[in-house]
């Protein structure tokens, strides 16, 4: 008994000697194995692989993303953001009119009146509102999977095609937003 409250007060008294009054910053560590990086950043080695169809033909439009009813915009990138595996990050073209995205998009992303060739030369990215008013369409999506990690891939192009003519069996379907419209009726 006497020992265990004699530990106790040895340990309160370590903790209290111990503390300081300055803040400190934390810093975290990650250890990712190096095979699974194959040359890419552990961003990259963890990406999924999204598949999605739109309205129409914008793979070469800068995406963005919108608030939840698709009102504002809460994130966009950086001119120098636009590059994945030093490319600029067009999606690429998959069976019956499918793209694999490389930019990370979501069910709430929005295209805008910019090539990214053009945005990447940029020397920052433009304000909201010149931005918002660059907006093509506000749900320009028709269909989104998800279907795994990227990395999970030996011929990623192809295995993919295969999932589409499968039915993308394995892969999640994404709820996408539905256009809110009002509509009043007279009396």
């Amino acid at each position: 008994m006497r020992l265990s409250i004699s530990l106790c007060l040895a340990m309160s008294i370590a903790c209290i000697g111990c503390k300081s009054t300055s803040p400190t910053a934390q810093v975290s560590t990650i250890v990712v194995p190096k095979q699974v990086l194959n040359g890419s950043t552990p961003a990259q080695a963890m990406a999924s692989a999204v598949v999605y169809k739109t309205t129409r033909d914008f793979s070469d439009c800068v995406p963005v993303t919108m608030d939840a009813k698709h009102e504002h915009i809460v994130s966009y990138p950086a001119p120098s953001d636009l590059y994945y595996k030093g490319q600029l990050a067009k999606p690429v073209a998959l069976a019956e009119g499918y793209w694999l995205d490389n930019r990370g998009i979501s069910e709430h992303v929005a295209f805008l009146d910019y090539t990214y060739e053009e945005y990447s030369r940029l020397s920052e990215a433009p304000g909201l509102e010149v931005l918002e008013s660059k907006i093509l369409e506000r749900y320009p999506l028709t269909e989104m999977y998800v279907c795994g990690k990227r990395n999970s891939y030996t011929h990623e192009v192809e295995e993919l095609n295969r999932l589409i003519k499968e039915g993308f069996v394995g892969c999640r379907k994404v709820s996408l937003p539905i256009p809110l419209k009002v509509t009043l009726q007279l009396k």
